[in-house]
């Protein structure tokens, strides 16, 4: 027997594949999302820059804390993901500058995820040495 799905069920599929199209919404959602949303990982990227360490993904145990270069190559894809954010609701939903929006969050998206897998790299590395 199949499980019950209602059409208005979503799963995460669904949702990540959203964010590769340009979102609904209007001045509210632009300045709420495109700017207020978007702002908590580029701060909380600024923050983790300009104290020199980063928790690996909000973990409180020290043993995850990151420092050095992997601390800010973790706090850059920070930033990176704020950008995304900011390109999809903001530049997106915004008449003048939609046109740009989906090129910037390609951008985004590979500014977070080269120094994101370069940090997961390492930290398998120290787990893992040869």
């Amino acid at each position: 027997m199949t499980p019950l799905r209602f059409p208005e069920h979503r799963t995460l599929g669904d949702d990540v594949g959203d964010l590769a199209n340009g979102p609904s919404g209007g001045r509210g959602t632009m300045y709420l999302a495109g700017i207020g949303l978007a702002l908590i990982p580029v701060i909380y990227g600024w923050v983790c820059l300009e104290r020199g360490w980063t928790p690996l993904f909000g973990s409180r145990s020290p043993s995850m804390l990151l420092r050095g270069a992997e601390a800010q190559a973790l706090a850059v894809a920070y930033i990176a993901l704020g950008a995304f954010a900011h390109f999809h609701w903001f530049w997106a939903l915004h008449p003048r500058l939609y046109r740009y929006s989906q090129p910037l969050k390609k951008l985004a998206l590979v500014v977070f995820l080269i120094p994101f897998l370069w940090v997961i790299w390492q930290v398998v590395s120290w787990s893992f040495p040869a």
